[in-house]
């Protein structure tokens, strides 16, 4: 997370927005004091109906949302997130020091990236030297963002950096709020890339290779129990497709994300379950703000 200003007043609500060229997502959750999450607001606004600043108008006019805290997305091309050998120096010396090791790993200038850092959960293997993750962030991606959403926005205070793009899917394996793995999976075959032909079953087999790939250095690296249940973080028709292969080729319980299972969805609203409303919703429920 890459924090930008200094924590708004929380009054419950919590908005998430995912800015693009072809759309804009926006998020709008409450949390009560008895820590019930409702839903109000998530839908994928296309740029050709409305632009972004229009989307975001409300923010400023609702009494309500007037200073929730904004949380808003980077896209994926627009950041690299790795993983580095953490350098023998003093925390507050940590991100100039990995600024220097990222100029031979990111495929951007550094002098054009916006860097940060987080620790990585320490392995179950023994390690000769301490790893942990970077964020490098365009630089010019950040201040676009910024400049769309902070004059809209009193509230806003980071960015959250979450992989999500055509022709790859991220991997993230979390617990109890700490990262453990994030892994970018590449559809670099045609044959790779999950269509709309009744070629699931073929389409989802590198997919299911990769994730089986991924648990086990989990499980292993990190002594932790088996996983056995997925989730895919979308319900479109694209997840539906991939559902059932996925599930005969891994052996998981694997289902999609469904967001009326979390939230007490408000009276009328039907909500998006694409992938970019989905992105703004998790910077929506982003709660820890401590700067870090």
């Amino acid at each position: 997370m890459l924090s930008l200003f200094q924590s708004s007043k929380r009054n419950g609500w919590h908005v998430g927005v995912f800015p693009s060229e072809r759309e804009t997502a926006l998020a709008i959750v409450r949390t009560t004091r008895s820590g019930r999450r409702i839903l109000r607001h998530c839908a994928v606004h296309p740029a050709v109906e409305i632009r972004a600043e229009h989307v975001l108008a409300p923010l400023n006019h609702n009494r309500q949302l007037a200073r929730a805290p904004v949380s808003a997305v980077l896209s994926a091309q627009d950041y690299q997130l790795v993983q580095v050998d953490a350098p023998d120096v003093q925390p507050s010396e940590m991100r100039s020091a990995v600024r220097w090791k990222l100029r031979e790993i990111i495929n951007f200038p550094v002098s054009e990236a916006v860097v940060d850092v987080f620790d990585i959960p320490e392995q179950a293997r023994y390690v000769d030297t301490r790893m942990i993750f970077a964020v490098a962030a365009h630089s010019d991606a950040v201040r676009r963002v910024v400049e769309l959403v902070k004059p809209r926005a009193r509230g806003f205070d980071v960015i959250a950096l979450i992989a999500l793009g055509e022709g790859f899917a991220q991997l993230l394996l979390t617990c109890q709020g700490i990262l453990y793995l994030a892994r970018r999976i590449e559809f670099t075959r045609q044959s790779d890339v999950i269509s709309l032909e009744d070629g699931a079953e073929k389409d989802s087999l590198p997919l299911a290779i990769e994730l089986q790939r991924s648990l086990d250095y989990y499980e292993s690296h990190f002594d932790r129990p088996p996983i056995t249940e997925i989730v895919i973080a979308a319900d479109d028709e694209q997840a539906q497709r991939v559902l059932a292969p996925l599930r005969s080729e891994t052996g998981l319980a694997v289902d999609t994300f469904n967001v009326r299972q979390l939230f007490n969805v408000e009276a009328g609203l039907e909500p998006d379950t694409h992938f970019a409303a989905l992105v703004a919703l998790g910077a929506a429920l982003r709660t820890n703000r401590s700067g870090t």
